[in-house]
């Protein structure tokens, strides 16, 4: 095998375990699903009972059941229930069509059949932590976006280009010891503490 057929079988194995890992990380939307299923039977149990309440002739808990079933298929408020049920089922099926957003990022591992994330939370923890720890900084926060991270910096020394260098280099390390998946821009901004 040539170093560039291995290369390319090292990014299409590493592309493979991202993927495998954003699929089994993000959440199912089962809460949602179970949430509206439980509203359905609830409101289907009773409306079937009081359908055959109303059809026994005994007395109903709605008073206005007998007219609703009255109701022929050319009324104008059938065809409105009807259309109201069928967006709403359409909506319904395309939220659960959706995947919901992963609430770990995906770290790299050697394992085909393992999966780990670390949560957003924690992992700008770390990034504060370690961003800190560069003397002349002091005090860091750390925003994650898509494919990029923004540290900002409070110094209330003079130092700029040496220390935006040295949080960039201290964060960038820690991503790569981590194994974060995919490419994460790190973008470092000074600000000044006011004395």
């Amino acid at each position: 095998m040539s170093a560039v057929d291995e290369i390319r079988t090292t990014k299409d194995r590493r592309r493979a375990r991202r993927r495998t890992a954003m699929r089994a990380l993000r959440p199912g939307r089962t809460p949602a699903g179970a949430g509206v299923a439980g509203a359905l039977v609830v409101l289907g149990t009773a409306l079937v009972g009081e359908m055959v309440c109303a059809f026994a002739g005994w007395p109903t808990g709605w008073s206005g059941l007998p007219g609703v079933l009255g109701l022929a298929w050319g009324e104008p408020l059938v065809a409105l229930t009807g259309s109201l049920m069928v967006v709403t089922g359409t909506v319904l099926v395309l939220l659960a069509m959706i995947p919901g957003r992963p609430r770990l990022v995906p770290l790299e591992v050697s394992d085909d059949g393992l999966v780990m994330g670390l949560t957003r939370a924690g992992l700008k923890r770390t990034l504060v932590a370690v961003a800190m720890t560069v003397s002349g900084v002091d005090l860091a926060f750390v925003r994650l976006r898509r494919g990029q991270i923004e540290v900002t910096v409070l110094t209330s020394g003079n130092r700029t280009g040496g220390l935006l260098k040295e949080v960039g280099a201290a964060v960038g390390d820690r991503l790569e010891g981590l194994g974060v998946h995919g490419r994460h821009e790190v973008v470092v901004r000074l600000r000044r503490k006011s004395s």
